[in-house]
């Protein structure tokens, strides 16, 4: 366990890396597809300049060998890997591809909950001294609820969950397959790296948080990359891409894979990507006041990898978009992914499944969650120049966290820290947890494809299961305008709209609403 500045400092620094990455990144986006069409021209000059004689060669057989003759398959065929098992099975899907190694992932995300522990027994963690006695009494108690800080628990363990799943992906396991390698850190963690008894909140937020945050990570460290670079210039990419997903990194010096000069996996190799980075002042309203005078500076960074509108595709986040605010109010006001699972066209429409990850922090709410969505959308033309990009879905939220409206406050007093144990969280918590739905709808107005207006509208209902007795419905609706200046600079204003309504399973059946407006200004640049 850690706390809310390390969560929050985990979270600055993962937007520096993406900010690096997106400057170096989308770069790396056209310098591949450069060099893609350069190795198919190569190849295609190469298969026509085969002299007529190698063509005969080729069709005619070596002096002293009858093609009447039989030749028995049996003794010159390798064995076929698929006859191995999978947990001992080492080998490379591609030149570029790292080793698959399964037993790795294992013990490389057993020694990555090794670290956490001893980073906290440095520390003084009182939950770090752990025996296993603390690992049987977490066996026979089962799954708890547990009461750390709502940062801790949206943001902190979702990174954590990312080190579980990049140590799968960097031995060369899937998507799916380093997704249960998380599922497999994250109860490990719970049941042995704590004394805490197991947090099923935990549990499900490092979980799928993790295989959104890493997957996302995963593929950003493979824009920074450049394997087909030599020299100082490769190693600080290397490096770079390090920082952003250790364990692959790692993996790759201690291979050597960080040295040879091979092509990348084709399936990290985005279809086309780009980046928008946002710096402003914002100003907030509250339920009794409608905009305050002071405003709030922010930077947000939104990062667009492959093309969510269209496509067949069954590669898991071969198209994802990742926004993140710092500031406005707060360390880290925003951050969301959108991770297309499957993407299907039919006609002009397309259908896809995504994987959402979501924090907001404004005047009216504190919400975190983890879902999955069904989204429909398409794009008709309305002119030469102009169309509209229509979408639309809903979706199960699988935990929702939303901070607590309790009908009477109540004060519990806290023990010393000496005495509860440093590390220990006795509450109280104030915030809500439980499973719920989501749903949400987009209007992007585009001139020759770039938006340049944006309506939207989301709102999820959440179920509480555990904390206060209550149901929460929020709903988020806003206007986004973006006009260019020069070249990649632009401008642009939007006003939001924060709603929320809280419905109390007290006998009055009381309901209790809140709600704010916000006001952005910003200068965009854009990086394509």
């Amino acid at each position: 366990m850690y706390s809310v500045s390390e969560a929050n400092g985990r979270g600055w620094m993962l937007l520096v890396t993406l900010v690096v990455a997106a400057l170096i990144g989308v770069e790396g986006v056209s310098a591949q597809e450069e060099h893609d069409k350069a190795v198919q021209a190569d190849e295609g000059s190469e298969s026509q300049a085969v002299p007529e004689e190698a063509e005969q060669a080729a069709a005619d057989p070596p002096a002293g060998i009858d093609v009447d003759d039989e030749v028995t398959v049996e003794e010159t065929q390798e064995p076929n890997p698929q006859d191995t098992p999978w947990w001992v099975t080492e080998d490379r899907a591609c030149d570029g591809c790292p080793w698959r190694r399964p037993g790795h992932a294992l013990v490389q995300t057993t020694f990555v909950n090794v670290i956490y522990g001893v980073a906290n027994l440095i520390r003084g963690q009182d939950t770090a001294k752990v025996t296993p006695v603390t690992w049987w009494a977490n066996l026979k108690h089962g799954w708890v609820w547990d009461l750390d800080d709502f940062a801790v628990n949206q943001i902190g363990h979702p990174y954590q969950g990312n080190n579980y799943f990049t140590s799968g992906r960097g031995n060369g396991l899937n998507f799916w397959e380093s997704g249960a390698v998380t599922a497999f850190g994250s109860a490990t963690w719970e049941w042995f790296g704590e004394t805490n008894k197991a947090s099923l909140n935990d549990f499900i937020n490092t979980t799928l948080g993790g295989i959104a945050l890493g997957e996302v990570l995963h593929r950003v460290a493979w824009l920074v990359r450049d394997t087909q670079a030599t020299g100082s210039g490769r190693l600080w990419r290397e490096i770079g891409a390090t920082a952003i997903d250790p364990l692959t990194g790692l993996n790759r010096f201690l291979s050597g894979d960080a040295k040879r000069q091979t092509g990348k996996p084709p399936d990290l190799v985005p279809s086309g990507g780009g980046a928008l980075l946002s710096a402003g002042v914002l100003w907030q309203g509250t339920d009794t006041r409608a905009i305050e005078s002071t405003g709030k500076p922010f930077f947000d960074i939104d990062l667009f990898y492959g093309d969510l509108e269209t496509g067949r595709s069954r590669t898991p986040y071969d198209a994802f978009y990742l926004g993140m605010r710092v500031g406005g109010g707060n360390a880290i006001s925003r951050a969301s992914i959108r991770g297309r699972l499957v993407g299907r066209p039919l006609g002009r429409t397309q259908f896809m499944v995504v994987q959402n990850y979501d924090y907001d922090e404004n005047p009216v709410y504190q919400f975190g969650a983890q879902s999955f969505e069904l989204k429909v959308g398409v794009e008709p033309q309305l002119s030469k120049h102009l169309s509209v990009w229509l979408d639309g879905g809903g979706g199960l939220t699988a935990l929702a966290g939303i901070d607590s409206q309790p009908l009477v406050e109540v004060e519990i007093p806290l023990l010393p820290e000496e005495k509860r144990g440093q590390g220990v969280s006795e509450g109280p918590r104030t915030y809500d947890y439980g499973p719920g739905t989501t749903f949400s709808g987009t209007a992007a107005f585009r001139y020759d494809g770039r938006t340049f207006a944006m309506l939207y509208y989301q709102a999820n209902h959440m179920y509480v299961v555990d904390g206060v007795r209550a149901n929460h419905f929020l709903q988020r609706m806003g206007v986004d305008l973006r006009l260019p200046i020069r070249g990649s600079l632009g401008i642009g204003v939007a006003g939001e709209y924060f709603h929320r309504q809280t419905f109390f399973k007290d006998p009055d059946d009381t309901i209790r609403t809140l709600s704010a407006p916000q006001v952005r200004v910003f200068l965009t640049w854009r990086l394509s």
